[in-house]
């Protein structure tokens, strides 16, 4: 195991012990995406699930979205990775539109629909193997530019918690890889040929979370020394002091 598979791993170890992401005997459901860090998170958690004191079973879902275009990126090569090098069975899902909807036009697709549909999916799963967990791919960078992007664009202060329950049923989403930054991500997935691709969505170029990651955090980290950590922790220690009672209930 090299340095950098232990330094993640004991990442991914402690974000989930600090906030209580994954219970004895649970089952969780794992969204897949072929993107680096919904790869790396699965290769993370494989790893460890072995070494977890509390065991736990996964279920990888990648939900193939009919209406969008090019999504379905090497199925056949991901399902076989998942099944030879991490000994985790992947299923496939295929989510239609009614043929009346706009969506079916890509001009009329949107992010927001595009998760509230894929989200409905997943909870149609837990209910199917009897999950209350959802496992996101979100890194720190993620979690600092969407507080970034509900500033900006909706004017409040919110922050993507590592954890947080739904106030409608009994689901939880978690997201692991918190305290992992995408750039230490990314090279893992480098180092250890960890197949991933990029998004081909028609609309992903234009989309306002780029502009801000690119043009405003990384921007910035190159001037300011630990801008991403540092703002990271701060909306942490505010998220605890606030909300970890009720785990932020949306």
């Amino acid at each position: 195991m090299s340095a950098l598979e232990k330094k993640l791993l004991k990442k991914l170890r402690h974000a989930i012990t600090d906030f209580e992401m994954i219970k004895e005997w649970e089952i969780v459901i794992l969204w897949v995406s072929w993107w680096k860090d919904s790869m790396v998170l699965w290769y993370l958690l494989s790893k460890y699930r072995k070494i977890a004191k509390d065991k736990f079973d996964i279920k990888a879902i990648y939900i193939f979205k009919d209406f969008l275009i090019d999504c379905d990126i090497n199925f056949l090569e991901k399902q076989k990775y998942f099944q030879d090098e991490l000994w985790i069975p992947l299923e496939k899902v295929v989510l239609s539109l009614p043929k009346e909807s706009k969506l079916n036009e890509w001009l009329w697709q949107n992010c927001q629909w595009c998760a509230y549909a894929r989200r409905i999916a997943m909870f149609k799963l837990c209910e199917k193997y009897g999950a209350t967990k959802i496992i996101y791919g979100h890194h720190m960078d993620d979690i600092v530019v969407t507080s970034f992007m509900n500033m900006i664009e909706w004017r409040k202060l919110k922050i993507m918690p590592p954890k947080n329950k739904m106030n409608l049923g009994d689901i939880t989403f978690i997201r692991p890889l918190a305290y992992i930054r995408e750039k230490e991500i990314l090279r893992f997935a480098q180092l250890n040929n960890i197949p991933f691709s990029s998004c081909n969505c028609p609309i992903w170029s234009n989309w306002m979370r780029n502009k801000i990651k690119h043009q405003i955090i990384w921007e910035n980290e190159k001037i300011i020394p630990k801008f991403v950590e540092n703002i990271f922790w701060a909306l942490i220690k505010d998220f605890k002091e606030k909300y970890e009672k009720d785990w932020y209930n949306m």
